[in-house]
């Protein structure tokens, strides 16, 4: 179901003033979060460039230089986070979001201040080692400060603590309302009154005395889900009935129509339509994405080299046959090209004759077990990625014969193939790895690949890779 988001519901859509100070809450919340920042990351490098001469040189110097570097890194970094809309209270309570904007954009500051530093030939002036404890202490107050916000505004909402709009929730009959209500907390609204229409109770939906009776002069808004398709007129007397009563009123989809609409809006005409499959990626974004698989499978190829060596020599001693299987694989555009891995299994499976693996497999070798659960059965797919067969992130490939067969059972399954299979993916790190036994894990794999695709950009590419290497840990679902 479609969840309304926070920035769609400003305290400005309010009828009722006296209502308002929620979303002064929201901006005060904002405002600090941001202003703590500043003032943190000025008084870190004063910190740090007095922490660092006491430690060297043994005495205190001046720190009013690098209070001027403190404020040009605070101004840069609080102007990022605003840009990203960090400080809303609900991206403040996702203690992973924050980390991980924290470790791109602060070390992304402090490599500007020293190519600045270096450009303008003033290495002399600025002391590379304060600037590198100033760093230090940076990331360690802004991490202290993310807990403190997740855990107080946690409690906060928790409690109820924070004044919010009163809601009328109006839904069909069957609709289960704890996941909307739970949701709409996050975003400031406070489900106050339910009102449920059924095939029943039709009249329901056009008799004003309905509304009032389930205290729509009581609410600041009124939210309507909707699911039930099969019942759209009584959809449509409400929107009319409720075009009475001077409160806002949002409309908010769940199944086919709610997929539909979370699509990026355009206008035709006097009409707004939803895009539900973006074009392709342009040249630029096409070039920027390959220029990053380029870089990056060098890198890893670089680095894990001495690592393929041992396991490559560990297969062969463990059990007989070749070091490395590959198997035909779709990529981009249905395209069909050979994917290489580290063999891991005592069979060479492909075309029809291909079984996932499952818990405690007989087919699986003892090394083999332990470089799937690891996921290093993949590091030699580096080289499909520079050969240009796949991407660093991306959808998973799957056997010919599982794309055959998932094909037939899920609509949307042939859209993963509009970018380049991935080494990595959104779908794995939001916990969709290993054995999918059933339709539904396939189609809930896909659900993620697919907003991967509609949401595509350089950085959730490296968001991606980032939380990779933090998932790669858990080896519940790896077998």
């Amino acid at each position: 179901m479609t969840i309304p988001v926070e920035q769609n519901w400003g305290p400005h859509l309010s009828v009722k003033s006296d209502r308002k100070w929620f979303g002064f809450n929201s901006i005060a919340i904002t405002g600090f979060a941001a202003a703590f920042d500043f003032i943190l990351l000025i008084a870190a490098s004063a910190a740090g460039h007095l922490f660092y001469e006491r430690l060297v040189f043994g005495g205190l110097a001046d720190p009013s230089l690098y209070v001027g570097i403190g404020l040009l890194v605070a101004t840069i970094f609080v102007l990022a986070m605003f840009g990203i809309h960090a400080y809303r209270p609900g991206e403040l309570l996702s203690f992973r979001r924050q980390l991980l904007w924290i470790s791109a954009f602060l070390p992304a500051v402090f490599l500007f201040l020293l190519a600045v530093v270096l450009f303008l030939k003033i290495g002399t002036t600025i002391s590379r080692g304060a600037i590198i404890t100033t760093a230090v202490f940076s990331i360690g107050g802004l991490i202290a400060l993310r807990l403190f916000w997740h855990r107080h505004l946690s409690r906060a909402v928790a409690r109820a603590a924070f004044p919010s709009r009163r809601v009328l929730l109006i839904c069909p009959g069957a609709m289960p309302t704890e996941p909307v209500v739970q949701r709409a907390a996050l975003s400031g609204l406070c489900v106050k009154h339910t009102m449920r229409i059924t095939e029943a109770n039709m009249a329901l939906a056009s008799a004003s005395e309905a509304y009032e009776k389930h205290g729509i002069t009581d609410v600041d808004e009124v939210l309507v889900a909707w699911s039930d398709y099969g019942n759209l007129p009584a959809l449509e007397q409400c929107l009319i009935a409720l075009r009475q009563f001077c409160v806002p009123v949002s409309v908010m989809f769940g199944g086919i129509v709610g997929d539909v609409v979370e699509g990026l809006a355009q206008t035709v005409g006097e009409r707004r339509v939803f895009q539900t499959h973006r074009p392709p990626l342009d040249y630029y974004e096409r070039g920027l994405k390959r220029a990053f698989d380029i870089v990056f499978s060098i890198a890893a190829l670089v680095v894990m080299f001495p690592i393929c060596v041992v396991i490559a020599a560990a297969i062969k001693l463990d059990s007989p046959g070749p070091v490395f299987f590959a198997q035909s694989r779709k990529g981009y555009n249905g395209r069909a090209f050979r994917i290489l891995k580290f063999r891991s299994m005592s069979v060479m499976e492909d075309s029809i004759n291909v079984r996932q693996a499952t818990r405690n497999d007989p087919r699986v070798t003892r090394v083999g077990s332990f470089i799937r659960s690891t996921s290093l059965d993949e590091l030699p797919q580096f080289w499909n990625i520079l050969r240009g067969d796949m991407s660093v992130v991306g959808p998973r490939p799957h056997a010919l014969v599982h794309d055959d067969i998932y094909g037939a059972l899920i609509a949307r399954y042939a859209s993963r193939r509009h970018v380049k299979p991935g080494l990595t993916g959104w779908a794995q790190i939001n916990g969709c790895r290993g054995e999918t036994p059933t339709v539904d894990r396939m189609a809930d794999r896909v659900r993620h690949d697919l907003w991967y695709i509609n949401n595509w950009s350089l950085w959730l590419d490296l968001k991606i890779v980032f939380w990779t290497a933090v998932t790669v840990i858990d080896r519940r679902n790896v077998y």
